[in-house]
């Protein structure tokens, strides 16, 4: 840490004068309207009057208003909005310093009816930008249907494990957020919650790889943020998507979403609703460590159905051109039940079988997920200071009840004896309180200051409840049950100084947070308490070396804290050798991530990144030997390192066939010297491809087929085989193009099985898991209302970093 700082100084000082003998550089300004007011939200293309080459791009603001900065030469501007007709300017002279106003672009409007038509603009699956990749889910009609999980398993350089933890670019511990907005909940609530999100609700994914100091620390393995939609239309309009599907069971999934939009104010909302019903087949081969090892052969068989409702509803209002206060309520709703059946062949081997246990199960669980936001935005001057301020309140209550017993039979199926019967009850509430103000200051043409502050609050209440059938009665064990409560505060300042000279922009930041945590097993008497202070630069310099060619080069350092269901001592029987158990005394992980990115003509572009992480937090399955028993619990690893390479490049092939291709390569070592007594050493080459092609029939038929395949990859003390997965989409628009049908198919061949082993000398055991991926699913979209585009804000609340760590089984 010493060094970086130095560092990064003497880096930027180096750079400086090297920047002295660039180019010429002017700025450009102009506004946008209609003839009658401002136009934001407007596309402005800038390109080189002698071969129409594009140097850049731009959105108009709240005000219209747009701005670029580049070489001096000649140059003209195209302009455009959804509903307007496009508008080339006359060409110009940009020569020495000095700010060049274009005069007023007026676009006028499409002569079709939009008040009744929806009409869409064209994106491509993939686009590439200097610090994200965004993933476009309008443009990929074999996602329709999808719940938002399912959408990000296509995602390139997303995977997910058997357990469902996703990783990005061969690192897990991603933050997830939606909108901006951190989720503040464990890793286990987030994919749930994502279970229950649609699809149709999802406009893009962004895919962070090297984060700068501006966002949350909590992101060792980058940041995944889901966008939802949003309408930008003037007056009232809205949309309904109905999906029905099968995968064995029907499946459904419903929604609506609703907007109303004036000159001072903007009302918008949301519902949807669905249910899912999946099977899961697990099969554990495993022996027991020791001099009279045992053989089990676990096979289980689940069935689960996940019903769930979401709602959103927010309104903005504009106090004047300058200043919108707004606020937003979201909730999520979901009941779960399920069943399991679990047989387990115990003997002297796989071969030779003493006994059978067998342990049917039965959970019911309920989740309610509330959040509340308000926030301000103001725009000081025209020279472009602003301020915006957020205040967040969310509370998470969930409760699950689970029944299990076991009972012992003979090889040949005579009853032997009864296990275990008990039953257990979690209760768990947690309440979230989060504030953040952030300010940009332009200090002149060349420097910006952006800076900001947080402070946010987490108290959680889990209590869990375990009882014993005893001769046909529950009897209450108070050595199972135990009450855990965690406080957790985290304040948080960052200050990002940018650097634009020239061809080149500099973004250096530093964060500063300051982590107090009090951990309490009211049961067993056991504090824990925890308080350290980190500091996180960061670093991005971005070179344009002319209109077809950047290179970045970007720098951060994160941190990654057990989530707080992870942190609870509790122990969760699956079967009577089988549990899960918590770690209070998980230390938080740290990385230092490096990456150099190169892009070609806005599309083609390559990335190549280390990091290294210590105190890994990683999910492990050990055996006890003891007990015979297996279980899973987290723990802290020693170090992980990862160097790592991706393309990604378009193809256009024809007229009606284009790809987007996305190759990931790399390299992954982890150690741990001591982990269950045992030595853990893995390494691993792996690599991920991600195929997407997609069809234009004619102007009203379009469809696509993507290909996913991973090599082996290793993570935490296990390692997963190949696997690899193949989706196909059709979509029609209606004519007059206020609605479409989408047909999806995922897993077409059933390929999606995890086989997985472990890496860890002397924790032998094999697993394989498959459940009912492949589905196919019919979705109808009808759009209604005006369309013509006005300015919409995108707000992101100071919950960004909380939600991902809640945490509830």
């Amino acid at each position: 840490m010493k060094l970086i700082l130095p560092a990064t100084f003497l880096f930027l000082l180096y750079l400086s004068p090297l920047n002295l003998y660039a180019q010429q550089t002017a700025k450009i300004n102009g506004i946008v309207n209609d003839g009658k007011e401002t136009l934001p939200a407007a596309t402005i293309l800038l390109y080189t009057a002698k071969d129409s080459i594009l140097v850049t791009t731009a959105m108009t603001d709240q005000n219209g208003i747009y701005s670029f900065t580049t070489a001096n030469g000649k140059y003209y501007i195209v302009s455009s909005s959804i509903g307007y007709n496009k508008v080339k300017t006359p060409s110009f002279d940009l020569n020495g310093t000095m700010d060049f106003q274009v005069p007023p672009i007026t676009l006028k409007e499409n002569s079709k009816k939009l008040n009744e038509v929806s009409i869409v603009a064209t994106k491509p699956v993939l686009e590439r930008r200097a610090d994200k990749l965004i993933f476009n889910i309008e443009a990929t009609p074999s996602a329709s249907g999808l719940t938002a999980l399912e959408v990000l398993r296509k995602a390139p350089g997303v995977t997910i494990d058997h357990n469902e933890n996703i990783s990005l670019a061969g690192k897990s511990n991603v933050l997830v957020t939606i909108d901006g907005k951190q989720t503040y909940l464990s890793s286990t609530e987030v994919v749930n919650l994502l279970k229950s999100m649609q699809s149709n609700e999802i406009e893009s994914i962004e895919i962070i790889n090297n984060p700068g100091s501006k966002y949350d620390a909590n992101s060792t393995g980058g940041i995944i943020n889901i966008k939802t939609k949003k309408s930008k239309a003037e007056g009232f309009n809205g949309s309904v998507a109905l999906t029905g599907g099968f995968n064995k069971h029907l499946l459904t999934n419903n929604s609506i979403n609703l907007n109303y939009r004036k000159k001072d104010f903007n009302v918008f909302g949301s519902y949807g609703i669905n249910r899912q019903e999946y099977n899961q087949e697990l099969k554990i081969d495993r022996i027991t460590p020791g001099t009279n090892p045992l053989y089990f052969k676990q096979r289980n068989k689940d069935t689960t159905i996940n019903a769930s409702q979401n709602f959103k509803i927010g309104s903005d209002f504009f106090l004047s051109k300058n200043h919108t206060i707004g606020f937003l309520v979201k909730g999520n709703i979901s009941d779960y039940k399920g069943g399991s059946l679990s047989n387990v062949n115990i003997g002297k081997s796989f071969d030779v079988t003493d006994s059978v246990l067998i342990t049917p199960s039965y959970t019911k669980s309920n989740r309610k997920n509330f959040s509340y936001n308000l926030n301000y935005k103001g725009v000081i001057d025209t020279a472009g200071q602003e301020i915006s301020l957020d205040a967040d309140y969310s509370t998470f209550d969930g409760s699950n009840n689970s029944n299990y017993i076991n009972r012992f039979f003979l090889p040949d199926g005579t009853f032997f004896k009864n296990g275990q019967i008990y039953r257990n009850s979690t209760a768990s509430n947690i309440d979230i309180k989060a504030i953040k103000a952030d300010y940009v200051l332009p200090l002149n043409k060349k420097f910006k200051l952006d800076a900001g502050v947080k402070i946010a609050n987490v108290k959680s209440d889990n209590n869990y409840i375990y009882e014993n059938d005893i001769q046909g009665s529950w009897v209450f064990d108070d050595t199972k049950s135990n009450r855990f409560l965690y406080d957790e505060s985290v304040s948080a300042a960052y200050a990002t100084l940018n650097i634009t000279m020239g061809k080149t922009s500099i973004q250096g930041g530093l964060r500063a947070e300051h982590t107090k945590s009090t951990g309490n097993s009211v049961t067993t008497n056991q504090l824990t308490e925890k308080e350290y202070t980190d500091l996180f630069p960061s670093l991005l310099v971005s070179q344009n070396f002319d209109a077809d060619n950047n290179l970045n080069f970007s720098y951060s350092r994160k941190i990654n804290r057990p989530n707080y269901q992870n942190l609870n001592p509790f122990i969760f029987f699956l079967d009577q050798y089988t549990y899960n158990q918590g770690n209070p005394n998980l230390k938080p992980e740290y990385s230092s991530n490096l990456q150099v990115s190169y892009l070609f003509k806005q599309k083609y572009s390559a990335a190549l990144a280390y990091s290294h992480t210590s105190d890994v937090i990683s999910q492990v399955l050990l055996q006890n030997e003891a007990k015979k028993s297996m279980y899973q619990t987290v723990l802290n690893l020693a170090s992980e390192n990862a160097l790592s390479l991706t393309l990604n490049f378009p193809v256009t092939l024809t007229k009606w066939w284009n790809m987007n291709n996305n190759l990931l390569g790399y390299f992954k070592q982890i150690k741990s010297p001591d982990l269950n007594g045992a030595n853990l050493n893995s390494e691993q080459v792996s690599a991920n491809i991600y195929l997407q092609n997609n069809f234009k029939i004619n102007d009203l038929f379009s469809a696509d087929a993507a290909f996913v395949f991973s090599t082996p990859q290793i993570e935490g003390a296990f390692k997963v085989k190949s696997i690899f997965t193949t989706d196909a989409g059709f979509r029609y628009n209606f004519p007059n193009k206020n609605g479409n049908l989408k047909l999806g198919i995922s897993d077409i061949f059933h390929s999606q099985k995890a086989y997985i082993y472990s890496t860890l000398p002397g924790n032998i055991y094999n697993l394989e898991q498959a459940g009912t991926t492949r589905s196919a699913r019919l979705t109808f979209t009808y759009r209604f209302g005006k369309m013509t585009v006005k300015s919409a804000r995108n707000r992101s609340t100071g919950l960004d970093d909380e939600q991902k760590r809640l945490g509830s089984k």
